[in-house]
């Protein structure tokens, strides 16, 4: 099909190639040959009067011009993406569809563990894929490449619509045979011990908890830093190091762990966490049934 002399089959050939700055990457995920690929880079140029990509230093770089044609392509692509997905109707018992989600391993571990078993029965064709957050994913949910984020008020992008999904308290967590820690744990011993946090992804993304303690210039010693939160009970067993971790995680854990639970001595704040999705998806059939499910699959939490 063509619009104004434009086969509408180049802008997706401009936005693989731009994303993976190679043609050859891009014509491998378009399952078309190189050759294929370089003539619709070609025919891009012809009709837009740029060189869209320069190769530099083995890579392709967009031009000033191409970066702007690759954001709209994306967008455009995106909302017909949304578009091809929209039914008058959605019957979950037969439904074919794949959701991704945005959520740390912990919402995982306390929701989803949840959602899986519901949604195999209701809703067998169903899948969901799930993606660390991150910046990259944030990048990628404001692109509406993702389908839902659940993700704290401080992440929440604001031009989307979202949900309260549940709240969460804190609790600090230490070795059952830690030397100096007994049946209480007050502040002077809590800032005194070296501690096991999180930092996420490369760039090291706080969570709520050490979010909270920077903005309120409390120094806690850091031993170590973790990629995740489910790591963060194993790895305090045999050490002297302490936790600040979710309540709803240290329900979880198995009463075999040698482990201590403890209020934390210092005010932390409640956690929220939001269920979020894309605006463009905001009325499809589709989109409305799977944040339903999980908004009542979140309510049943505390039941």
């Amino acid at each position: 099909m063509r619009i104004d002399n434009l086969d509408l089959n180049l802008i997706v050939a401009l936005e693989a190639i731009v994303r993976h700055r190679s043609v050859s990457a891009a014509a491998e995920e378009l399952g078309l040959t190189q050759p294929a690929i370089s003539r619709a880079l070609g025919r891009l140029r012809d009709h837009f009067n740029d060189r869209i990509v320069i190769l530099t230093d083995r890579q392709m770089v967009p031009t000033e011009f191409g970066q702007h044609l690759f954001e709209l392509s994306r967008r455009l692509l995106n909302e017909t993406r949304s578009f091809a997905q929209i039914r008058p109707d959605f019957d979950p018992r037969s439904a074919k569809r794949e959701f991704t989600v945005v959520a740390s391993d912990f919402v995982i571990r306390v929701l989803f563990t949840k959602v899986l078993p519901r949604l195999a029965v209701e809703a067998p064709g169903i899948s969901l894929r799930f993606i660390m957050i991150d910046t990259a994913s944030e990048a990628m949910f404001a692109r509406g490449e993702i389908d839902f984020c659940v993700a704290p008020d401080m992440v929440l992008d604001t031009e989307h619509p979202y949900a309260p999904l549940f709240r969460d308290e804190f609790v600090c967590i230490a070795w059952r045979d830690h030397p100096d820690i007994g049946d209480t744990l007050d502040a002077k011993t809590y800032f005194a011990q070296a501690h096991i946090t999180t930092a996420f992804g490369v760039q090291g993304r706080d969570s709520h908890f050490e979010r909270f303690i920077k903005e309120h210039h409390i120094e806690l010693k850091v031993a170590v830093a973790l990629p995740n939160f489910v790591l963060l009970p194993e790895c305090i067993v045999g050490t002297p190091y302490l936790a600040t971790i979710h309540e709803r995680m240290a329900r979880l854990l198995p009463p075999t762990l040698p482990l201590k639970i403890f209020p934390v001595p210092i005010a932390v704040p409640a956690l929220v966490e939001n269920l979020q999705w894309h605006r463009l998806r905001h009325h499809d059939k589709s989109t409305i049934w799977m944040r339903n499910f999980m908004l009542e699959t979140a309510r049943e939490l505390d039941r």
